[in-house]
């Protein structure tokens, strides 16, 4: 027979029995899933009286679930973002991040439903940097890609891409000021997408042609809905319109290109494609920084304003210099340079530990897959 346990009460490797719903109806967890201490941290911020388990004799029938992994060691692969996951400060992390992304869903729902809706700006601000505070820039990213919920990832990918386009500023060395306005404009951006239906925002397999032309819209339903807030400043909105703009004129909804395009909307455009290319997939996992780069450069880093992807990319290739990785044929090694030109940050020199050296532009075959 199930059982009932409060909050304090659960552990990791308990499996729920029930789907966990908040007061406000969100879904925070779902039947079967295996508690960890993220979760647990989880259902204890939302307030949950009790949840559900499975009792022993219920998991008797069940598949047996796998148990949490443990350190790796020798040949097996500890990720960076393991190790990360293993520090003290993370999961006060997770908590604090929990507590902005509820603060989010409230604050757009307002947005939505009333007319002159006020925002207290230095508050997001003042949350919003207490957690990039946290972190360096570097472990910041890579933290942010285990920050998932299919039920939250509007509000997920905002507070992500507001995160990642502060440390994009930074990284420019951009004054005080403009960083809270991209901090701001990151937060803000993808607001439009709460008015799409839902059947198109989560549909897990590609769009059909008119299904991203509805999927589109969110840039101008944006722009309307932060239209009402009073003394929002004009670059949020411009942001919010126009992160889908690439600079050689092939993005949306107006296809402007070069310098018709806002610089902070250049920074988001470059934070939020930077985003879903970490974010895991139904048909692939996260991309490791070396992937992000090389994806980029794939896909033509003149759609980007050069100044912003090129610092970014190039203190994103940098961070990793003298890192252990993972080649795309299992072997192990480590950055020994970076090579700083168009098309070749995500091709470094790789040393192996017999001393052995390998330029990965002179090897095309060959990728980093991994970093550990």
């Amino acid at each position: 027979m199930d059982v009932n346990y409060k909050p304090n009460e659960l552990r990791p490797g308990m499996v729920l029995a029930q789907d966990v719903i908040t007061l406000q109806g969100q879904r925070i967890a779902k039947e079967g899933d295996v508690l960890n201490n993220a979760l647990i941290s989880k259902i204890t911020f939302y307030s949950i009286a009790s949840v559900k388990i499975k009792s022993e004799e219920t998991e008797k029938t069940e598949p047996p679930v796998p148990p949490a992994p443990k350190p790796k060691t020798g040949s097996e692969t500890v990720s960076y973002t393991q190790k990360l996951k293993r520090t003290e400060v993370y999961q006060t992390f997770q908590i604090d991040y929990s507590r902005n992304i509820a603060m989010m869903r409230g604050l757009f729902t307002r947005i939505i439903k009333l007319d002159h809706p006020k925002v207290d700006f230095d508050s997001i601000l003042k949350d919003v940097s207490s957690l990039f505070a946290q972190k360096t820039t570097l472990d910041l990213f890579e933290i942010l890609q285990t920050m998932t919920s299919l039920d939250d990832a509007v509000y997920v990918h905002s507070l992500n891409v507001a995160l990642i386009a502060r440390g994009i500023g930074r990284w420019m060395n951009l004054d005080p000021e403009t960083l809270s306005i991209i901090t701001l404009a990151g937060y803000f951006h993808d607001i439009g997408k709460l008015m799409i239906p839902p059947e198109i925002l989560n549909k897990q397999g590609k769009l059909t042609d008119e299904e991203f032309e509805i999927q589109k819209t969110h840039a101008l339903e944006g722009k309307k809905l932060l239209s009402k807030v009073p003394n929002i400043d004009s670059r949020i909105l411009t942001a919010a319109l126009q992160h889908h703009e690439r600079n050689d004129g092939s993005g949306y909804p107006r296809g402007l290109s070069g310098d018709a395009i806002d610089p902070i909307a250049s920074v988001i455009a470059v934070a939020d494609v930077y985003d879903a290319m970490t974010t895991a997939r139904v048909y692939r996992g996260p991309l490791c920084a070396f992937q992000v780069i090389a994806a980029f450069e794939k896909d033509g880093i003149q759609k980007y304003s050069p100044k912003v992807v090129m610092t970014f990319l190039s203190r994103l290739a940098s961070a990793y210099q003298n890192s252990r990785v993972i080649l795309s044929d299992g072997r192990r090694c480590t950055v020994v340079y970076i090579h700083h030109h168009n098309n070749t940050m995500s091709r470094p020199i790789v040393q192996f530990d017999d001393g052995s050296i390998i330029d990965l532009m002179t090897e095309p075959s060959l990728s980093i897959k991994a970093i550990i």
